[in-house]
């Protein structure tokens, strides 16, 4: 991201929506940008501004600039959730993130215009900007060696967040080094990296300070090793540590 131009352009959106009373969207904003956005949100004081990716657990957000409250009427976000499915399933193979992504890109358009992209099973539901779904489910018509079909659908959010592994860690606290090093099956000396790469997301932005204390409902990620939710502490052991249920989400 270029930092300069990037929030430039931010700011533009800020300021046509307010001069024009009208909702303004930006494109999808990574993890690292959307912190140098939250890191100058003071600046955007035109309009009152929300971020949405499509779904709840959304990495990838758009930002809406503009308020109902302000303005007197609603916009949603102008994002399409389409499911990517082999013609054939039953002699498709399976593929990866990287090969939906890779036959995305091979379409000619910019990363900028894609949301997130699930994976479940054979299939992928992609998030991106509305106006380029018609030609995403025109166009895109194999991944990989599979021959596939697209089709702009409603996300089952609730089916794929019922799809949790449980994971019960003890604890001496809910430090989030402590619980990361759990997760993740590492040492805490291990862990330490992690944050100071910029790997763990807490609630949709990145967390360096692994001295944060976790609570019941906090979402948080370690790249390469998934995505979790904070579940409910279940008492202490005999040796007076927390056991906590964390929740992988498959």
């Amino acid at each position: 991201m270029d930092d300069d131009l990037s929030l430039k352009k931010l700011m533009d959106l800020s300021k046509r929506s307010y001069n024009n009373n009208t909702f303004e969207f930006s494109d999808f904003l990574t993890i690292q940008e959307q912190d140098e956005f939250a890191a100058r949100k003071k600046d955007f004081t035109d309009s009152r501004f929300t971020l949405f990716g499509g779904y709840e657990l959304a990495e990838r957000r758009m930002v809406r600039f503009g308020d109902e409250e302000e303005l007197g009427y609603n916009v949603d976000f102008p994002i399409a959730c389409i499911e990517i499915s082999p013609v054939s399933e039953k002699f498709a193979a399976a593929c990866t993130h990287r090969d939906f992504l890779g036959a995305l890109m091979s379409l000619g358009l910019e990363r900028r215009i894609f949301g997130d992209i699930i994976v479940k099973d054979k299939k992928a539901y992609l998030f991106c900007q509305e106006r380029f779904s018609s030609f995403v489910c025109d166009n895109l018509v194999s991944v990989g060696r599979n021959q596939v079909h697209c089709e702009v659908v409603v996300f089952p959010e609730e089916n794929v967040k019922k799809e949790r592994e449980r994971i019960a860690i003890q604890v001496n606290s809910l430090r989030a080094d402590a619980v990361a090093a759990k997760v993740c099956k590492l040492s805490r000396g291990a862990v330490l990296p992690l944050f100071l790469q910029k790997h763990v997301v807490l609630n949709g932005q990145t967390l360096e300070n692994k001295d944060k204390t976790l609570k019941e409902g906090d979402i948080f990620s370690v790249r390469g090793y998934g995505k979790f939710v904070v579940g409910e502490t279940t008492g202490l052991s005999k040796k007076g540590k927390e056991n906590v249920n964390i929740y992988k989400y498959m």
